[in-house]
């Protein structure tokens, strides 16, 4: 039955999907080919810190202090050679507490990074990229796809810049767009970002030479059987979250119609979270996933894999 599923998850493409988890961890977590993300990081960042040469991968399992604390998982985790720290996430679904918890992966970081006995805490630079595939609220109805924070305060006065986080709303690239018109690198690595599965050869000009290395790297035909088998599975992940997304969407709509009320909206919600954590576990998707897309915490999700 695995082995049906996994064959009509193949899509007609040259190249891999970079939405799905083995597509965005090959092409930017991998020492094979992290001048992507370095290049990926100076189209956002360099205006900011500088520009970057050179990258170390760190480890993305970032434990806590204490044994009671809760463990994190990072997509891609970086240092750059000043010894910033690139914290680089992908969202594919909205979560109630998106910002709580960039924050905590931040923060966490930050923990990590302290040396017993550092009275100045001298911490280094926490840099949060976070891409969505869904619309960030403050973006909305604006033709702005990046919303840039930082620690001000209450007059704008730059109080640390020590921690900044950079959100980046990938729906704002629709596939229609002409690559070659798009007015720069931040436009452009976002819309490969959201697009590459779709986009052909002759999409991309030929001055734009990084972009080309890009797809050529994006390439199924450069994947070996294992990969491709990695691949597929992750596809059916990544379509799996996409279906369950529009039938809590449904759901809640529906449930929210039906209630009226504050109230009954968000027991819908919570409804509709154990729902689709639920349908996510039947279908054999990873527990640590299923608490990024449904909004559950990890308790909640292993006691209702116990069931």
């Amino acid at each position: 039955m695995e082995n049906e599923k996994i064959e009509s998850a193949r899509i007609e493409s040259a190249t891999i999907n970079l939405l799905t988890d083995f597509g965005f961890k090959r092409i930017f977590g991998t020492e094979a080919y992290k001048k992507n993300l370095i290049r990926f990081l100076n189209a956002f960042l360099k205006e900011y810190i500088g520009t970057i040469r050179d990258i170390d991968y760190r480890p993305t399992e970032q434990l806590g202090l204490m044994e009671k604390e809760k463990r994190l998982i990072y997509d891609v985790f970086c240092s750059t050679k000043k010894d910033d720290r690139i914290i680089v996430e992908m969202q594919k679904a909205s979560q109630e507490f998106i910002r709580d918890r960039i924050i905590a992966y931040s923060a966490r970081s930050i923990s990590n990074s302290l040396k017993k006995g550092d009275r100045k805490y001298n911490f280094p630079k926490i840099i949060s990229i976070i891409l969505v595939d869904f619309e960030l609220p403050d973006l909305k109805g604006s033709d702005r796809f990046m919303q840039r924070v930082t620690l001000r305060d209450d007059e704008n006065q730059k109080f640390s810049e020590k921690v900044a986080f950079v959100l980046i709303d990938l729906t704002k690239f629709a596939a229609q767009t002409d690559f070659g018109q798009l007015p720069g690198a931040r436009e452009k690595w976002c819309y490969v970002i959201k697009n590459m599965w779709r986009m052909s050869d002759s999409d991309i000009p030929a001055a734009d030479t990084a972009f080309r290395e890009l797809y050529d790297e994006c390439k199924l035909s450069k994947l070996s059987d294992m990969e491709k088998e990695e691949y597929e599975k992750s596809i059916l992940e990544y379509d799996d979250v996409k279906d369950a997304i529009e039938y809590n969407r449904r759901l809640a709509r529906n449930e929210g119609r039906e209630e009226g009320r504050e109230e009954g909206r968000e027991e819908g919600e919570t409804h509709t979270r154990l729902l689709l954590a639920r349908n996510m576990l039947a279908e054999g998707i990873a527990p640590a996933m299923i608490v990024r897309i449904s909004g559950l915490t990890e308790e909640e999700v292993l006691a209702l894999a116990q069931e």
